[in-house]
């Protein structure tokens, strides 16, 4: 007997049996803000789940999930917003099991990844779009990860090799992370604990040549940085490098001794700055002293900044002289106010200055915290101070606190302007180069009304 002949045979027998046959409807449950249905399920008369629609705003079926007994059952499917697969799973009793497929939107593979009882087990795939393999990742049956794992650049090279989930095996040698760049040439090497690098850790300078097709030369690279890491904080003792191989600096730490020291060095190798810290463990917090140098932009041997540190991380304490390399350039100004950091920003002629201090009486907050910040123009420029402003600490960090003026390089005052809790309230006054008043007016904060005063013609 045909199909057909069959259905309509059924039919006809189940009308005069007077039998009746239950259809799923279907209950839309949300609306995309065009009215399209954005989420559908398909419900019988007695209330079971048959599945569960989503849709996109222009009524393309986005996802599919078939129901049993109220949970997830069965092949779940996804499309894109063509309308082309762009996932097939499968669920069994809620949880994802066995085989999961990912499709790029020329209907080719992405990713191909196994579950069992809803957690990952298998060896999982990957691919790029040119179908060049992406990466691949191994779990054992109780969805641990295991082994090496690996992922590849678009042109077949490797770019990383990672087992830095040792942590979870019965292994006491460390994990590790090695990634590469385009050409196979080492970019970094981490030892690691779990997620965190812990242990040696090297950086490489890039290269942009042609692959090494044998890999012999692939972990070969010229050094940037190499030292020891401890839970991702890579402030242990380590060692940069120019390009050419020579030291740009070098942090000998002793730690538990209480002592580091840090070195920088010209192209020759020889030292041209030295920072020498002393650090002691006391009922508080614990004790720093000394002072730390920063290089300027595309310069390792000029000095750009300095920082002093007083019982903390953070700056705090007073610098009574300034070791700049451009310190010539502002001999009118060095000294003159306590600073806790001193510094020159790349582009700029300005000599910038910061004081950093503690809560008198302590606070709850614990560190230090800006207090006031200044400027200053270079002694070629008049060697007077360009900026002045002070700073107000509360739980959302420093805000803009008093008043705040700058000054053009002939001493004369560029405005004044009113800070309360980083918002301008008050009298803000503006001056031209002459000294004359350009602007005033009274503000009362953000989004609030402001009152310009009409100035008066000479």
């Amino acid at each position: 007997m045909k199909l057909h002949q069959f259905i309509a045979f059924s039919a006809l027998l189940c009308y005069f049996a007077g039998c009746t046959v239950e259809r799923a409807e279907e209950q839309i449950l949300a609306r995309h803000a065009n009215g399209v249905k954005k989420t559908s399920i398909w419900v019988y008369p007695d209330g079971t789940v048959l599945k569960r629609n989503e849709w996109y705003n222009d009524g393309i079926k986005e996802l599919e999930i078939p129901y049993k007994d109220g949970l997830p059952h069965g092949e779940f499917k996804r499309w894109t917003g063509f309308g082309d697969v762009a996932m097939i799973g499968n669920y069994n009793k809620g949880l994802k099991d066995g085989k999961w497929t990912i499709y790029y939107q020329n209907k080719k593979v992405e990713a191909v990844q196994y579950y069992k009882d809803d957690h990952p087990v298998g060896d999982w795939e990957g691919w790029h779009h040119n179908q060049k393999k992406a990466f691949e990742e191994h779990y054992n049956e109780d969805g641990i990860a295991t082994g090496v794992w690996k992922k590849w650049h678009d042109n077949g090279v490797l770019a990383e090799e990672n087992n830095c989930h040792q942590e979870y095996m019965d292994d006491p040698t460390p994990g590790y992370i090695k990634r590469y760049g385009r050409d196979c040439r080492i970019l970094e090497y981490y030892e690691c604990e779990g997620e965190q690098k812990s242990g040696v850790y090297k950086r490489y300078y890039e290269s942009y040549g042609e692959p090494d097709s044998t890999g012999e030369s692939c972990n070969k690279a010229q050094i940037k940085e190499e030292g020891f890491a401890e839970s991702d904080i890579l402030f242990y003792p380590h060692t940069t490098y120019r390009a050419d191989g020579t030291f740009i600096k070098k942090i000998k730490s002793n730690y538990f001794k209480g002592r580091e020291k840090i070195q920088w060095f010209d192209e020759n190798n020889n030292v041209v700055r030295e920072s020498n810290f002393i650090t002691e463990e006391t009922d508080g917090p614990v004790e720093s002293t000394g002072i730390t140098y920063g290089t300027c932009a595309n310069s390792s041997t000029l000095f750009c900044a300095e920082t002093s540190f007083v019982r903390s991380g953070l700056p705090s304490g007073t610098l009574d002289s300034c070791t700049l390399s451009f310190k010539d350039a502002y001999k009118k100004n060095i000294g003159k106010y306590p600073a806790t950091l001193r510094y020159i920003k790349a582009g700029h002629v300005l000599l910038y200055e910061e004081f950093w201090a503690y809560d008198d009486p302590p606070s709850s907050y614990g560190d230090p915290a800006i207090r006031v910040s200044r400027s200053f123009y270079p002694d070629s420029m008049g060697g007077k101070m360009a900026s002045e402003g002070f700073w107000q600490r509360d739980r959302d960090g420093a805000k803009r606190h008093g008043i705040w003026r700058n000054w053009y390089p002939s001493g004369i005052l560029r405005d004044s302007l009113t800070y309360v809790n980083g918002e301008r309230v008050g009298e803000q006054f503006s001056y031209d180069s002459t000294g004359k008043l350009t602007i005033h007016k009274t503000e009362h904060g953000k989004n609030r009304p402001v009152i310009m005063h009409l100035l008066t013609k000479p």
